[in-house]
């Protein structure tokens, strides 16, 4: 089969796709490629670009602040502790349409 095409995008596409059939490299290259909004349907479904992070170059971060949250939600479930109360505000306000308690 011949490709056929000049988009840049498409020929990193099929040069890592010819290169491996590693499926997590492939999948890496294409989020770096199409970008998070694209990963998350945001063109479908109306989810807006990420505006603190990009998915795919702060990976590493997002990751550390994941641990956090992690940490942070296992010794206060209901962030009721002093220190934690402005962060329960912060969540009331952002997700109180999405909260269940």
């Amino acid at each position: 089969m011949k490709y056929q095409g000049n988009s840049e995008i498409i020929r990193q596409r099929m040069k890592v796709i010819s290169s491996t059939n590693n499926g997590f490299i492939i999948s890496e290259k294409d989020l770096e490629l199409r970008g998070s909004g694209e990963f998350f349907g945001t063109r479908q479904h109306g989810i807006p670009e990420f505006k603190i992070a990009n998915l795919f170059e702060d990976i590493e971060t997002l990751k550390q602040i994941q641990g956090i949250a992690i940490e942070i939600i296992g010794k206060d479930p209901l962030l009721e502790k002093e220190e934690n109360k402005p962060l329960r505000k912060l969540v009331d306000e952002k997700f109180k349409d999405r909260i269940e308690i």
